[in-house]
């Protein structure tokens, strides 16, 4: 059985509107996930709002740097404020809200 890598996960999340759980820099949080691409020298990069872990608020976490990824069953219905689907920080995009 092929394991589900974590921008398969991702991007799934992204299409079905699903809060992440995820640890990041050795704290657990939990985040919608809004933007999947890649930032600066080609690093792939998610673009979420974290709602539980350190604040709340828009965070970019380098994937590379994520452990413990996982879908939740808890779902969000609109992007949250100040979203801004063209992020110039993102090279390229592979999925978004």
């Amino acid at each position: 059985m092929r394991k589900t890598s974590y921008p398969d996960i991702i991007i799934g999340a992204i299409e079905r509107r699903r809060v992440l759980e995820l640890r990041y820099k050795g704290v657990k949080r939990k985040v919608r996930p809004h933007i999947l691409g890649y930032v600066g020298q080609g690093a792939l990069a998610l673009s979420a709002w974290q709602i539980a872990g350190t604040g709340s608020g828009w965070r970019l976490f380098h994937v590379v740097d994520i452990g413990d990824l996982t879908e939740t069953e808890a779902s969000f219905h609109s992007p949250a404020r100040r979203y801004n689907p063209d992020d110039p920080a993102f090279s390229r995009i592979i999925e978004r809200l």
